[in-house]
């Protein structure tokens, strides 16, 4: 089947986030909505003809996670990621920033530090430091039009007592696709220091051609025993609002922690039975959207970072290894950040994501999302054009 990427549908007044709940943060919702990380496509028809296929029963009373849920986990892992789980390694958490804040609660205490790599997608911040817990940060070095670790600093605050790393793999925002090498360096000094690692790999289906997304925990079964993985295909498939999630834990110290914790004092171990279904049908009959669908996003890459070269050089892109979050460095402009925000929203009438929310680096910052038709991609950079022409 042939999805149709180029399709426009309109969001308004479904109680949508992206479109109905930009007023708190733009001051109007009359703007070209191109911010939160979810998709203006439809959510594959097969996703869709599940829910419905479970809504007839004329029951929806309490549920389990079934055979169908974990097998079909374990099946996209293999199939998807080249890594081999187990389904007793599998949980489940109501979304992943939600299981974040559990895990953070769950194997830290208050004051524990807890480390991030910044600029990062800004709830990670406020997981560690809405919690009590003190949040140590690792600055990403910004050069040669990617960014990489400083391993250097990372260690030296590792040595300071850290207790969790929260890693975001791949990289939002800077859409970064680590390596082998580099998550093995991550995964080896955590272990060297006695730190639990948690990798957030919620973009992990979303690779870009010419890059491969590795499992932070498939690198060897010794960094897999130190770390918590946090996956869903909420992202990948456009169906967030289900708030379906999982958490895959080797280690079974953890893993029974992890539970326990979830089931006995939050009690919130059941998910929904929408949820399910969903997450069933997108892992067993995705692939072809989310092979097709990267592709499309690949060209809205491609064709942003071309129009921004050829017509607005005065922003400067990076490398795009994953995500269709698009990294925007508007520092050759001479605007503070607080000029730059108030003209792209007054002036080119645009809703992008604000950087410096995922930290200080990303003053003059904006992110974008690509997720949408090529139309509409293309309406925004002439906009951006029009409203910022006196600088070309």
């Amino acid at each position: 089947m042939t999805y149709n990427f180029d399709e426009l549908v309109n969001r308004r007044n479904s109680n949508c986030v992206k479109y109905d709940a930009a007023y708190q943060i733009y001051g109007t919702n009359d703007l070209q909505q191109m911010w939160i990380a979810d998709m203006d496509f439809k959510t594959p028809d097969f996703i869709i003809k599940a829910i419905e296929e479970r809504a007839k029963h004329p029951v929806l009373g309490y549920g389990f996670h079934g055979d169908g849920f974990y097998n079909s986990i374990v099946n996209w892992m293999k199939t998807r990621h080249n890594w081999t789980i187990e389904r007793d390694w599998i949980y489940f958490a109501p979304g992943i920033v939600a299981g974040l804040s559990i895990i953070v609660q769950a194997f830290t205490q208050p004051g524990d530090k807890v480390l991030i790599f910044t600029p990062v997608y800004n709830p990670f911040y406020n997981v560690v430091k809405n919690q009590d817990r003190m949040l140590i940060t690792s600055s990403l070095v910004n050069e040669d039009n990617t960014y990489r670790i400083d391993f250097d600093d990372f260690e030296n605050k590792l040595k300071e007592g850290v207790k969790m790393v929260v890693f975001c793999n791949p990289h939002n925002p800077v859409a970064r696709c680590w390596t082998p090498e580099e998550l093995e360096r991550v995964g080896g000094l955590c272990l060297q220091y006695g730190v639990l690692l948690v990798s957030d790999e919620i973009h992990a289906d979303l690779i870009m051609p010419g890059f491969k997304h590795t499992v932070l925990a498939s690198i060897s079964p010794e960094i897999a025993h130190n770390t918590i993985t946090c996956m869903a295909p909420s992202k990948s498939f456009n169906m967030a609002g289900l708030s379906t999630s999982e958490v895959i834990i080797s280690n079974p110290e953890l893993g029974k922690r992890y539970s326990e914790y979830v089931m006995d004092r939050l009690h919130v171990e059941m998910g929904n039975l929408f949820g399910d279904v969903a997450l069933e049908a997108a892992y067993t009959q995705g692939a072809d959207w989310i092979d097709q669908l990267n592709a499309y996003i690949f060209g809205n890459v491609e064709f942003s970072q071309q129009y921004i070269a050829d017509n607005l050089s005065f922003i400067r892109t990076y490398k795009h290894e994953a995500t269709y979050l698009l990294w925007m460095d508007f520092t050759a402009l001479p605007l503070t950040h607080e000029q730059l925000w108030r003209k792209m929203i007054d002036e080119a009438g645009l809703a992008l994501n604000d950087g410096i929310i995922y930290g200080t680096e990303a003053y003059k910052f904006l992110r974008m999302n690509l997720a949408c038709p090529k139309s509409c991609v293309e309406e925004s950079l002439l906009k951006i054009k029009e409203a910022f022409s006196e600088y070309l």
